[in-house]
């Protein structure tokens, strides 16, 4: 290898690893953002899943839709929350790996499945292994906002309400720590399951009072609940993408300087060799003469 040739290496590899840094301290300074826009909506999800329970628990005159459940299960809506930009590791792979099982396992036992996918990393490898995607949303803001995947959501939700759908999943990325995370596939709907009182028997309470009828005021607490289970699992993916980017970049960085460590290391015998071959030739000739 000619000492040119390391030489511009050397600056390939440099230019790079700015790159990779630069990225590695956004992705740091997002995933703190994102961490806490994530636990500073669980507080909310949290109460309207408390109402939701008390709902279910008070059994009012009226059974919601989202609470129906059809047998056998012959259609499946799935939600795959994805994200919208690569160099994030095996987050994507991961999880889409979870939803190929879960498809095939579906096909296997005849079930057809109606795909919905947020972000659009997910698109394309649900496409090739024959998903069937009937809502996709594009690239969303670092907002977050609802509106911005509202009409994906509503797909999978609308078909569940008019009896088109049996049952509806969602697949996402959890953030288990502060630097780790795991792909999971939850059923929300039908919401029976979701609305169990899992801390022990209540203290009782009194009655809720529906007025003017129990319809409406069920219906719309319950949505507002799935609402809040899916923008949960969305901001969860987000805190989840940076993490994996972030972690992604700091081992691209460590990867450069290793090979920018070897680079001088062969740029210094390289150039030692050509001294000494110089030298040697010096001294031939003056021996010569």
């Amino acid at each position: 290898m000619q000492i040119r040739e390391i030489r511009s290496k050397i600056k390939s590899v440099t230019n790079t690893r700015k790159i990779t840094r630069a990225m590695e301290m956004m992705a740091r300074t997002k995933m703190a953002k994102s961490q806490r826009r994530a636990r500073e909506f669980r507080p909310y999800a949290e109460r309207i899943r408390a109402i939701a329970i008390r709902i279910h628990e008070d059994k009012p005159d009226y059974m919601s839709a989202f609470l129906a459940r059809r047998m056998p299960v012959a259609r499946v809506g799935l939600i795959v929350v994805s994200t919208d930009r690569g160099l994030c590791g095996p987050l994507n792979n991961r999880l889409l790996l979870k939803c190929s099982e879960a498809l095939d396992g579906w096909q296997k036992e005849g079930v057809k499945v109606e795909v919905s996918v947020i972000g659009s990393r997910g698109v394309g490898p649900l496409h090739r292994h024959g998903a069937n995607v009937v809502a996709r949303t594009g690239v969303l803001t670092a907002a977050l906002h609802f509106e911005a995947f509202f009409g994906t959501i509503t797909v999978p939700l609308s078909g569940f309400l008019n009896a088109q759908l049996d049952e509806v999943y969602i697949a996402y990325n959890h953030l288990s720590s502060a630097l780790s995370y795991e792909p999971r596939l939850e059923k929300i709907l039908p919401l029976d399951e979701l609305l169990v009182n899992r801390d022990g028997a209540p203290e009782p309470l009194p009655e809720y009072l529906y007025e003017p009828d129990p319809k409406p005021v069920v219906d719309t607490l319950l949505l507002r609940y799935v609402e809040s289970f899916i923008y949960q699992a969305v901001a969860e993916n987000n805190a989840c993408e940076q993490c994996a980017r972030m972690l992604a970049m700091q081992a691209a960085t460590d990867n450069a300087d290793r090979m920018l460590k070897n680079l001088v290391r062969v740029y210094n015998r390289t150039r030692q060799a050509a001294i000494t071959t110089e030298l040697c030739d010096i001294v031939n000739g003056a021996s010569a003469i």
